[in-house]
């Protein structure tokens, strides 16, 4: 008895050691994880704010030489355009998502009108636009002007409607509705004619670098940014889909909040008054 007792007291050191030694492996592998994600989130963001001076320079000049242009230069002017606006966006979401991943998002409250940001989206989304032959249609509800962070709010905005034009079918309008459902809630729906993704989970829709997706949404960085931003104000996003049709929704809350700056599209702006403003 004494023996097997033995026997089975040295079984247990055993077990022991090896549970303690595949606990140390776990946390060596989870810190290298980790220090692997900070390295990542440097990484990037020192890209991103090394590229993004640059090509706001470069955007800037671009209309200086469309005035002087030539047709046939103005077609090589257009091309540039549309390829520096599709690398400036690719720069704002990677901005936006290295600034959320590193706990450094700032939120900077004005007056802002949706419609004008909208109207700033379908001029920096033009070129996708004419190409698919796709119309913006806008249903604003909410007549008021928003407090809210403009920049981001424009992100949000840009990212959806960015997403209805890859993915929606040619010769189609993309319909926006901004309204007002709840004393306290902002529900902005986007509404592409398209296949719907093709997806296990919804989750994946809005899961940054999804891999194995049967569908053709969810497989960059935009609906993941748009995702956590809605977080980040205590809203939501969500899709449904309809016959042929694909609509996200964003629900965000109306609230209490003080501004010190009107905006100017996505920019920002010193004023005195925002009456008649609802909080977001």
């Amino acid at each position: 008895m004494a023996q097997i007792i033995e026997n089975r007291a040295e079984i247990c050191n055993d077990i022991c050691g090896e549970v303690a030694f595949l606990s140390r492996k776990v946390l060596d592998l989870n810190k290298q994880i980790i220090d692997s994600e900070k390295a990542k989130t440097r990484f990037l963001s020192l890209i991103a704010n090394e590229l993004n001076n640059p090509m706001t320079a470069l955007l800037g000049l671009i209309p200086h030489l469309a005035k002087q242009s030539t047709q046939p230069r103005q077609d090589l002017i257009d091309t540039i355009e549309d390829e520096a606006l599709h690398l400036d966006f690719h720069i704002q979401n990677l901005v936006a998502a290295t600034e959320i991943e590193s706990g450094e998002l700032e939120i900077s409250y004005s007056l802002v009108n949706l419609e004008d940001l909208i109207k700033e989206v379908s001029k920096s989304l033009k070129f996708r636009m004419i190409e698919k032959n796709i119309k913006l249609k806008v249903d604003n509800h909410l007549k008021q002007r928003v407090v809210a962070d403009a920049q981001k709010l424009h992100l949000i905005l840009k990212n959806l409607i960015a997403n209805a034009c890859v993915y929606g079918d040619a010769d189609t309008t993309i319909e926006v509705t901004i309204e007002q459902k709840d004393e306290n809630k902002l529900n902005i729906s986007v509404k592409n004619y398209g296949k719907e993704p093709n997806v296990k989970h919804k989750a994946q829709v809005f899961t940054r670098f999804a891999h194995d997706l049967k569908g053709i949404h969810g497989l960059g960085v935009g609906l993941s940014v748009v995702r956590e931003l809605c977080e980040r104000f205590d809203g939501k996003i969500d899709y449904v889909v309809g016959d042929n049709t694909v609509t996200f929704v964003v629900v965000l809350p109306l609230e209490t909040k003080s501004a010190d700056f009107e905006a100017c599209g996505s920019n920002e702006f010193l004023f005195e008054s925002f009456d008649d403003a609802l909080e977001l």
